[in-house]
């Protein structure tokens, strides 16, 4: 489904999205915020710069983050401007985007009580960087073998959750052939969006960020336009 890219975040029609539970309605995401209880998932990660929604007892969450660096992307608009290029050869190993996106999905973080096995958790990547989107869906639970899943106490790594884990997060570079995108995103927006399910297929919470690519030599241009998009989109939301 195509749609008018205006600040890079996912707008919502009725044919594009599952009704919500009529338990409550949608809370508006929060923007640079951290997630409960903490990162939790590999090594050099801190908390914060979090795209935040909690509705129905469930806490999602997206963010940007610097590949070389570690450092995480400011998100404080919603949308998030990152380095166009490689990461390599700071970066070792295979080739790397500049950039990793991250996921964290956390069943009681919202004051819920149900266990990530209630739900089925969806990755929408888009892969068009022009006026509309196309995107691809990943399902969290089949995609990674090494998930880390987090029943409050210790984290373990796997392709699914066992009974008691309700916590799961994952880092991906777009250059990874199980990141959605699998090749070097040029410049342009690029949307990614989380959703959470229940057993009916009903959505229960989603969130939405976008990645801004932009070309080498615009970046300070680029910079003023997304903060101009950020508050944009305050208003309206």
């Amino acid at each position: 489904m195509k749609r008018v890219k205006s600040t890079g975040v996912f707008a919502a029609s009725a044919a594009a999205v599952l009704m919500l539970s009529a338990s409550a309605a949608q809370a508006a995401p929060t923007y640079g915020d951290i997630v409960a209880p903490g990162v939790y998932f590999g090594s050099g990660n801190v908390n914060g710069n979090w795209t935040i929604d909690t509705t129905n007892g469930v806490e999602v969450a997206l963010r940007i983050k610097d590949r070389a660096t570690l450092a995480t992307v400011d998100g404080s608009s919603g949308v998030y401007q990152v380095n166009t290029g490689l990461c390599n050869p700071v970066c070792g190993g295979a080739s790397k985007a500049a950039w990793n996106y991250e996921f964290s999905v956390n069943t009681h973080g919202g004051g819920g009580a149900l266990d990530l096995s209630a739900f089925t958790i969806l990755l929408d990547v888009d892969q068009d960087a022009g006026a509309g989107t196309t995107f691809t869906t990943i399902n969290l639970f089949s995609n990674w073998p090494d998930n880390a899943y987090w029943n409050g106490t210790s984290v373990r790594t796997g392709t699914a959750p066992v009974a008691g884990e309700f916590g799961v997060q994952q880092s991906a570079n777009p250059l990874f052939g199980d990141s959605g995108f699998g090749y070097l995103p040029g410049p342009g927006l690029y949307d990614l969006r989380l959703r959470v399910l229940d057993s009916t297929g009903a959505l229960v919470a989603q969130t939405a960020v976008a990645v801004a690519v932009p070309e080498p030599a615009s970046l300070a241009l680029v910079g003023v336009a997304l903060a101009a998009a950020g508050a944009s989109r305050r208003r309206r939301g």
